[in-house]
């Protein structure tokens, strides 16, 4: 099997009225006329075109190659240039030619993309990320947590960051309230505290038993970061705006998160070397968006915890993630499992 082109899609969708997203999608074309499919999201209107052209010009530099051959494709794709790593557009679409070779390669001998990775389990804990600002009347809030517990959900996910501490520890208190005791709820401040408000808070939620606190200062802070895992009672977890393997080094090394978060931006290839190189120091990983893709690498390790859920690219596809009893039911079609929804690609195409 050799790649032999692509062709892209920029789409914005909406789920359920709740949450919408812009996302430009791959579709990689091989000789032997299976495809592989990805996509990226977070693209600006300004970035758009500039992100397909840079993704379908990727894809030419590694025409002729089989998909199979993961770590030949990611050098590629992922190497050095002049000394420096590849970074912006370029690292976002190497990110999703990655993914696709690995859909390829999952459909070209059968198996779905988390057995080849490891297949450690086909069910997984998954948490609801969406809807769950503070700020909104609580009435709709109470409907809405109770929709995703009819639906399966038992782990909801709030951002409190540009919230006021008594506002976020209210919110979170009534979220306690309404979701009961056996129901993980997790808090993203969002980059948004200093070591000692980040500490407040947490002291202040302790009887809420908070699965973890994401992202409680600034990314780089490292120190901040280990100060606050070090003196606070709940788990904390980082990690999600890394996009190279010595940024998680360093956080691991630094005792600065008890979970760590990995995004798409490293590709499928490069979440499992950080996904192992966590497992060296103990720690559990869990996905930062793209969860129809990462959810296989989540799946594939022992050490991979929970999948989050925001779902901004599920109308790209036919399928629904599969949610019972606050497990996530792993597709046993070959590859990803997905399907493109070629009506939403059209209908909801950007110009």
């Amino acid at each position: 099997m050799k790649i032999t082109g692509c062709e892209t899609h920029a789409v914005t969708v909406n789920f359920e009225g709740m949450m919408s997203g812009t996302h430009v999608v791959l579709r990689l074309r091989t000789d032997q006329g299976i495809e592989g499919i990805a996509y990226v999201s977070r693209v600006g209107p300004r970035n758009i075109r500039a992100m397909a052209l840079v993704m379908e010009a990727m894809v030419e530099s590694i025409h002729g190659l089989d998909p199979s051959n993961a770590e030949e494709i990611y050098r590629k794709l992922f190497g050095a240039a002049l000394g420096a790593p590849v970074s912006g557009l370029e690292l976002r679409a190497a990110s999703a030619i990655d993914v696709a070779c690995w859909d390829l390669k999952g459909k070209a001998v059968g198996q779905p993309v988390f057995r080849l990775m490891g297949g450690f389990r086909d069910r997984l804990p998954i948490s609801a990320n969406w809807a769950l600002m503070p700020g909104g009347p609580k009435d709709k809030l109470q409907a809405h947590l109770e929709n995703l517990l009819a639906r399966g959900f038992r782990a909801v996910k709030a951002p409190c960051g540009f919230a006021t501490i008594p506002d976020a520890v209210d919110h979170v208190k009534f979220i306690r309230a309404v979701v009961g005791p056996d129901v993980r709820i997790i808090v993203d401040l969002n980059f948004a505290h200093t070591v000692k408000s980040a500490l407040r808070f947490a002291r202040e939620t302790e009887e809420v038993d908070l699965y973890w606190i994401e992202d409680p200062v600034a990314f780089h802070d490292y120190d901040g970061m280990a100060q606050v895992r070090a003196n606070a009672k709940q788990n904390i977890t980082a990690g999600e705006v890394y996009q190279h393997p010595h940024e998680f080094k360093w956080l691991l090394e630094r005792r600065g998160s008890d979970n760590v978060m990995i995004d798409q931006d490293l590709g499928l290839t490069g979440f499992l070397k950080i996904a192992h190189m966590a497992q060296a120091y103990g720690c559990p990983v869990v996905n930062h968006l793209a969860p129809e893709a990462l959810a296989h690498p989540i799946a594939a390790v022992p050490n991979g915890l929970i999948v989050g859920l925001v779902p901004w690219g599920q109308p790209l596809f036919t399928e629904p993630m599969k949610v019972d009893d606050g497990n996530l039911v792993m597709p046993a079609t070959p590859g990803l499992g997905l399907t493109l929804d070629e009506d939403v690609l059209k209908k909801c195409a950007v110009s």
